[in-house]
């Protein structure tokens, strides 16, 4: 089973070079990966690109002793071919914990149109079901959908049961909005008392 995340960075440069001081293997997609810095660079200069984001990392994480380091590596690239087939992409596998993972650079610069990746919640969704379908095509275990972690905030707890108390904890936006409720006026006369 593997987990991704995904996040935008506004320097490859030193997404790649912290990608490269631990890692055990890596390997590109449209570019040499010993030479990714430079030919990312190059390709955000010849399209014009060069302000703002400059590319995208995703980690895709694996459970301990489900792949090999050199079977991660695979899977990081099939990711990359899957999600981002027309951008420069440089895969780098990490074994420094109990777990191997991959850190996976996105140029944003796609090399057929010129126009960046758009990183947003549909290319999130997108980066999920892909990464399921490398891990389902190469044997591996996938979570289920129903039973993901969703995490919710306080507030949208509150909202989904207003009768039930989410935590037992003091919060001052209760205090507000019981003081509100209790200032509100039925009449104009007692509007003007409040005031």
């Amino acid at each position: 089973m593997a987990t991704t995340k995904l996040s935008a960075t506004k320097s490859t440069s030193r997404a790649i070079n912290y990608a490269e001081k631990r890692a055990v293997e890596k390997s590109g997609l449209n570019c040499d990966v010993d030479y990714a810095k430079s030919s990312f660079k190059a390709s955000r200069e010849l399209y014009g690109k060069t302000d703002g984001n400059q590319g995208h990392v995703i980690i895709q994480s694996f459970k301990p002793g489900e792949v090999t380091p050199e079977q991660c590596n695979q899977l990081g690239l099939a990711l990359a071919e899957k999600l981002a087939p027309n951008h420069q992409v440089a895969v780098y596998t990490h074994a420094d914990t109990d777990h191997v993972h991959n850190h996976i650079v996105i140029n944003s610069i796609d090399l057929e149109t010129g126009k960046k990746f758009n990183n947003n919640k549909q290319a999130l969704r997108d980066l999920r079901d892909f990464n399921d379908d490398v891990c389902r095509e190469h044997g591996l275990s996938v979570p289920e959908k129903d039973t993901a972690r969703l995490r919710y905030t306080q507030t949208e707890k509150a909202i989904a049961d207003p009768n039930t108390k989410s935590t037992a904890q003091y919060s001052w936006k209760d205090e507000i909005r019981e003081a509100i409720d209790q200032s509100t006026a039925t009449s104009m006369d007692e509007f003007k008392d409040h005031l």
